[in-house]
């Protein structure tokens, strides 16, 4: 950690703990939807728009933002992704009818994509590529940061004062996460587009990105690794419910224990793939993780299954930073924002297709059928990285 400048740090941090809290916003209204629908008076089925709303928000706006980032900058991007999310926390909090709110939450997942798709790329213009694995495992850990901390706090700041105080505090982060933004993180020296984007332009440019083998397959990879573990956890507490008979509170922790041990393990494997290779820790954790996928159905409860539970995690842990740093290599840096924003989008369509297919599975095979679908889905990933374009050190 020594040889880490304390710029480095303090532009890891940031991008850490705005990542932390765009992450938590999203994953904190589960807990949340009981009490918005006894408010509003809708039906499960309604609670289920604002997920919709939000990621179909998410998934269209980042295709926009993308060529904005190559033009204004990273840091300016960063800025107004947080002004925007800020907004939709506000209208969110005020909210006092389910379309208002269901409004807040689109902005929200506005501002979101417009901050997941910056931090990705201002690390990759900022770490050169000897560096960017350690990173984006640094940064990305906010997954699981967000899982373990995040989550718990918003459940226990909407029991406490009511749900839409939960947003109140997001909005509040936003806040001091725009000043420290403003204030600490260099605006980097970059060559951007010289003129705005149009855009017939810019679907060229998306066009042009999948026609490419190299970047087509790229974007495959994202979308099989998105399927490959967010299918997987999605039925997660169901299934451990119906299998075992288990209250929610052990359910709960199951999911401590794998975010509490991809935590600790992603900086470590960011720095290990920058020494071993990225794509090609990316592949060996693809296929680690879909052989633990394979085991995980036919475990009983006990220390065993706690202990695959937290090879999954270190595996995805192991895959997270490398892929992210492989996959920011693929553009050049003047239109590396329009490409991440095209690699999220099949990051959302990838967990939209994996999260519908597994609950049909899940309905007429069980949980194993889901595991299959997704560890299928991880190796697909690892055969997609394989025919990126190898570039300096991938």
């Amino acid at each position: 950690m020594s040889s880490r400048s304390r710029e480095e740090l303090r532009v890891v941090a940031c991008l850490f703990f705005i990542l932390f809290m765009g992450v938590a916003d999203s994953q904190v209204l589960s807990p949340l939807l009981a009490a918005i629908r006894a408010q509003f008076g809708k039906s499960s089925s309604d609670m289920g728009i604002l997920f919709t709303g939000y990621s179909f928000s998410a998934g269209l706006s980042v295709l926009i933002w993308g060529p904005l980032s190559d033009v204004l900058g990273r840091k300016s991007g960063l800025l107004h992704g947080l002004i925007v999310f800020f907004a939709g926390s506000l209208v969110s909090f005020i909210a006092t009818d389910f379309y208002i709110l269901l409004a807040g939450r689109a902005l929200t997942g506005m501002g979101a994509s417009i901050l997941s798709l910056n931090c990705i790329s201002y690390a990759a213009d900022f770490f050169p590529y000897t560096k960017r694995g350690w990173a984006m495992g640094s940064i990305f850990s906010s997954y699981f940061a967000a899982l373990i901390l995040g989550v718990p706090i918003g459940s226990w700041i909407g029991d406490r004062f009511g749900w839409n105080w939960v947003f109140f505090s997001m909005g509040g982060i936003s806040v001091v996460l725009l000043f420290f933004t403003h204030r600490f993180l260099p605006r980097l020296d970059i060559t951007l587009m010289a003129f705005k984007p149009k855009p017939a332009v810019c679907v060229q440019q998306y066009i042009g990105f999948i026609k490419s083998r190299s970047s087509l397959a790229a974007l495959m990879s994202s979308l099989f690794a998105s399927a490959g573990i967010m299918g997987f956890l999605a039925f997660l507490g169901i299934w451990l419910h119906d299998a075992f008979k288990i209250p929610g509170s052990k359910v709960g922790l199951v999911f401590l224990v794998c975010g509490a041990t991809a935590l600790l393990a992603s900086p470590i494997a960011g720095s290990i793939s920058d020494r071993v290779g990225k794509r090609v820790q990316f592949v060996a954790s693809c296929i680690f993780l879909a052989l633990f996928l394979f085991v995980l159905p036919g475990m009983r409860w006990g220390p065993a299954l706690f202990g695959v539970f937290g090879m999954i995690s270190i595996a995805a842990a192991f895959r997270q930073g490398p892929m992210e740093a492989v996959l920011s290599e693929i553009a050049p840096s003047e239109s590396r924002g329009s490409f991440v924003a095209l690699k999220n989008s099949f990051s959302q369509l990838g967990i939209g297709l994996a999260t519908l297919f597994s609950g049909i599975l899940f309905e007429i095979n069980g949980y194993g059928a889901v595991c299959i679908l997704c560890a299928v889905s991880n190796v697909l990933a690892a055969v997609c990285m394989l025919f990126t374009l190898k570039v300096r050190h991938l």
